[in-house]
């Protein structure tokens, strides 16, 4: 468990996210379950209702929802987000909103953290 003292959150997560409404609350629950304590989503100029399905996990206080305009954004946010949160976290992923962490344990009780990513077209996941 993360020391309150040092850092607000253990793991946390950020993501580039556009129009991701469909998928994001299945993505956000997974990630919740697998040990992510806190997002940190870049909203790139969604069409969809994104903002809505993010919102119950804002008030919680478990998302930090950020617009960002234009392209490309991809190093842009993930600078931002280093240079703005790099203290409030212990751990910080950056992944996609189609791809999956899980922890995965090794000997001794090693965690590491694996990837997935999901594929909307074949419905499948791709482990690396």
């Amino acid at each position: 468990m993360v020391d309150k003292n040092l850092f607000l959150h253990d793991l946390a997560v950020v993501a580039i996210l556009k129009c991701e409404a469909p998928y994001l609350k299945e993505w956000l629950d997974y990630h919740l379950m697998a040990g992510v304590d806190h997002f940190y989503l870049y909203d790139n100029d969604s069409t969809d209702n994104q903002a809505e399905v993010a919102a119950p996990y804002v008030e919680a206080g478990l998302v930090d929802y950020i617009p960002i305009n234009g392209k490309p954004v991809q190093y842009v946010a993930y600078n931002d987000a280093v240079k703005r949160f790099k203290y409030h976290c212990r751990y910080m992923a950056f992944i996609d909103g189609d791809e999956f962490i899980f922890p995965k344990s090794v000997g001794g009780g090693l965690l590491l953290m694996s990837s997935t990513k999901f594929c909307r077209t074949t419905r499948t996941y791709l482990a690396w």
